[in-house]
């Protein structure tokens, strides 16, 4: 177990039981049942998250926004509320300038509202938080603990781009490919935005969680939090277009643990399909992949490659 993850096991075992009126610690989203409100917050920090020679203020801002906004959309949220804290050094007003603007852009195209925070002088590095509020369409919210048995799973389709992009910028990874080089670059510098929450209620989905650590990372905590085994499959479907172009160990690993993808990972029953696909494709352009099936039992398995290969994500290593 990852020391993030023993962390959050000990804090959840301390204050799950404490208000029958919330959903807490364990999901996407903490969600205040009386007061019909889903809350989310995310942290960004200079060299961890992103780094200046790297990535300019429009980037970092669109992935800071879209790792809070893609937690309220796979918990079936529409966003009304932000807070924003921010801690810089002066050295670097000028990024936080362009930053804001950039922020307050993105705030007002997804029409929400700023409504508060805090800005504190930093010795050396940026630090952005965000924490996004909002309500679920019709009181319905999406939780990793309701994935039922015999559902399908899904996410979008051509993931594994973002740790290509990663790897390629960061590591040195040749590729010959200048469309496929610029399109990873691309997903892992400004992920697209995706709004898709107000789809689920229309699809019979029963759970959902927000692909932020991997698809294997991912899966291993959806499977615990709804105490099923989730049956892996079609890993040839998930991204054709690097599938034809990586060989078999390099594709599995990007499609299998590429993590901030900001897609959701989504659960529905196997006469959902076409609907899936036709809604989706039709609303937001967005081709469906059914990746596996859920059964009685624990863990995540396949028969179709050896996940033990798969080296995943950590936010300690």
């Amino acid at each position: 177990m990852y020391l993030e993850d023993r962390i959050i096991q000990k804090l959840h075992s301390s204050f799950s039981k404490l208000d029958n009126n919330l959903i807490g610690i364990g999901d996407d989203c903490a969600y205040l049942n009386n007061e019909n409100l889903l809350i989310t917050t995310d942290t960004f920090i200079e060299n961890v998250h992103f780094e200046l020679i790297k990535s300019n203020p429009k980037q970092v801002a669109i992935k800071f926004f879209n790792a809070n906004y893609s937690d309220l959309q796979c918990s079936g949220g529409n966003p009304h509320y932000c807070f924003l804290n921010i801690s810089f050094p002066k050295k670097k007003t000028l990024f936080i300038k362009v930053f804001l603007r950039e922020i307050t852009l993105l705030l007002k195209k997804y029409k929400i509202n700023l409504i508060g925070g805090d800005t504190t002088k930093s010795p050396n590095i940026i630090s952005l938080t965000m924490t996004m509020l909002g309500s679920p369409y019709n009181k319905k919210i999406y939780l990793r603990s309701k994935a039922k048995e015999k559902e399908l799973i899904f996410t979008f389709s051509n993931i594994g781009y973002s740790k290509l992009g990663y790897d390629i910028l960061f590591k040195s990874k040749k590729i010959n490919n200048e469309k496929i080089k610029k399109k990873a670059i691309k997903q892992f510098l400004s992920p697209k935005i995706f709004t898709y929450s107000q789809l689920f209620e229309k699809l019979a989905i029963s759970s959902c969680m927000d692909l932020s650590d991997g698809l294997i990372v991912d899966l291993i905590k959806f499977s615990k939090n709804s105490n099923k085994q989730f049956n892996l499959s079609n890993f040839d479907q998930i991204n054709p277009t690097l599938y034809k172009y990586l060989n078999t160990t390099d594709y599995h690993n990007y499609v299998l643990s590429s993590g901030e993808e900001f897609v959701p990972i989504f659960t529905a029953p196997p006469n959902k399909i076409e609907i899936i696909n036709t809604l989706f494709q039709k609303v937001i352009k967005v081709k469906i992949v059914n990746i596996g099936s859920i059964q009685r039992g624990k863990g995540v398995k396949s028969k179709d490659y050896d996940l033990n290969k798969i080296k995943s994500f950590n936010h300690f290593y």
